[in-house]
């Protein structure tokens, strides 16, 4: 089972971007796909839209997940590993986690994937004002990625330019890769997602 962890702030584009790869995946490759989803809240606001697309969806609720549900979180992916047993599993952290964390504790508990990514994805419009108001959350989000998608550039304004340098800058020698997933996530950018060296 191969694992990828998604991270970004709240109305980045998380869960267009990862169903856009999970459909990829089990119609070009052919291979399952399980996701967890991780809202803060009662229901989680996706819900409706991820089982619409007839994809299996596991919901956490009750807080974030790098705090109060971490658990939780190492049970659902043990128990989806034993009982659906998909080739991927994907991952859809609250906005306000620090996928890093995360992935550390996966790394600890759930030792038996057989590859590993984590994908940021940061949204090119509000990135320097995001920065500006919660600077560290946003940073965090980066900062240890595997790949980092710069999605909502069709949005984005005269401060492209910038916004890549700064985030390429954070996330280190990481990948950065312009993104639209709202028009419609280009195959060499999912490609780059799905791919274990």
């Amino acid at each position: 089972m191969r694992i990828l962890l998604f991270g970004g702030f709240l109305g980045s584009g998380k869960t267009t971007t990862i169903l856009q790869i999970a459909k990829y995946i089990t119609v070009n490759k052919q291979e399952t796909v399980a996701i967890i989803e991780n809202e803060i809240g009662e229901a989680g606001i996706d819900d409706q839209l991820l089982n619409d697309s007839g994809l299996q969806v596991k919901p956490l609720f009750g807080g974030c997940v790098c705090c109060q549900i971490t658990s939780d979180l190492v049970t659902a992916v043990r128990e989806i590993k034993e009982t659906i047993r998909p080739d991927w599993l994907i991952i859809e952290m609250t906005g306000l986690a620090i996928p890093g964390n995360i992935a550390k504790l996966i790394h600890e508990y759930c030792n038996f994937y057989t590859g590993f990514k984590t994908i940021t994805i940061a949204d090119m419009g509000r990135w320097l004002e995001l920065k500006e108001m919660i600077g560290p959350l946003v940073t965090g989000q980066v900062e240890k990625a595997d790949l980092v998608l710069v999605n909502k550039a069709d949005l984005a304004g005269a401060d492209e330019r910038e916004v890549m340098e700064d985030i390429r800058e954070i996330a280190g020698g990481a990948p950065v890769m312009i993104t639209s997933a709202a028009d419609r996530l280009a195959p060499a950018v999912i490609e780059e997602v799905i791919r274990f060296e």
